[in-house]
């Protein structure tokens, strides 16, 4: 029999504080009486779900599975006062999204807005991150779904849509490379530019750039906010690495050019969006998945 909803509320604490005074305290329990919790827990299941020693506690493949139970169970009764909801005639929902910084003008702007003004009891929640981050948020059930570049295949993800987006270099209109119809990967060399730290994977596109073609960027700057890297470029203190669409405005307005760099195979590089594999998603979540894979720029293919 599956344990009731208070165990798996008081063993779900102690998993994500990894101490029994720490959930203990969270709880407004005693140590003693959390721990009895667990051992009794233990017993009925028959498994061990948490190893102790000094150092404190870890949970064991049974605690890591069911961690996993109780968050499952934990979202179908969201799903169901959801649905119970949408019977009643009302539309409310929470979706938690996390996008990498190239993705957020293009999902705030084709995704976001509009989608907030159609679904009005709906509010979503925005993280932003690298591409590890957000596989990893993904996998935890930390967020709903996720738009990332590059990210490497992983079983308990699945792809809802995707998109080849080549990187562009990104430079000011009066730059000497802006008015080519391409930029050779040779052209780059010493170049001053601004570049995203390495957790991104735009980031990583970069650096395999450099270490295929035997090239090095001159880096000036290190940030992890695109509108920085943009008021660099327009600074005119440089050039950057990105796809089109992380400053499509800049280059729709003239502002800023987008040159093609023929550096991979066609359609090796792509915008992603990507939700755990095997969770039901919830009446929010749909609706956006659905909105994003038909409105962002970002996972549209380049118009060639």
């Amino acid at each position: 029999m599956a344990p009731d909803d208070r165990t798996l509320r008081y063993y779900r604490t102690v998993y994500a504080t990894g101490s029994i005074r720490a959930a203990a305290r969270q709880l407004g329990m005693a140590p003693s009486a959390v721990s009895r919790k667990i051992a009794e827990l233990e017993r009925r299941l028959d498994t061990a779900l948490l190893e102790r020693s000094a150092r404190g506690i870890r949970p064991t493949q049974a605690g890591d599975l069911l961690a996993r139970f109780a968050d499952d169970r934990a979202h179908l009764e969201e799903l169901l006062h959801e649905e119970l909801e949408q019977l009643a005639g009302l539309r409310r929902g929470r979706v938690r999204i996390a996008a990498g910084e190239g993705f957020i003008d293009d999902l705030v702007t084709h995704g976001l807005n509009g989608f907030l003004q159609d679904y009005p009891g709906i509010s979503a929640e925005l993280t932003v991150g690298g591409t590890d981050e957000i596989c990893d948020l993904l996998r935890n059930d930390d967020v709903d779904l996720g738009l990332v570049l590059h990210a490497r295949p992983h079983h308990d993800l699945t792809v809802v849509a995707q998109a080849p987006q080549p990187l562009y270099l990104i430079c000011r209109p009066d730059h000497p490379l802006a008015g080519q119809p391409r930029v050779a990967p040779g052209d780059l060399d010493g170049q001053p530019a601004t570049v995203l730290p390495p957790r991104f994977g735009i980031r990583t596109l970069t650096d395999q750039l450099e270490r295929m073609h035997g090239v090095s960027l001159d880096v000036r700057l290190v940030s992890g906010s695109i509108q920085a890297m943009a008021d660099f470029v327009l600074a005119g203190a440089g050039i950057t690495l990105l796809p089109r669409f992380a400053v499509g405005r800049h280059v729709d307005r003239g502002r800023l050019r987008a040159v093609p760099v023929p550096a991979y195979e066609p359609g090796t590089v792509r915008a992603q969006l990507l939700v755990r594999r095997g969770r039901t998603p919830s009446h929010g979540t749909s609706r956006l998945l659905d909105y994003c894979a038909d409105r962002l720029s970002s996972l549209q293919s380049p118009a060639q």
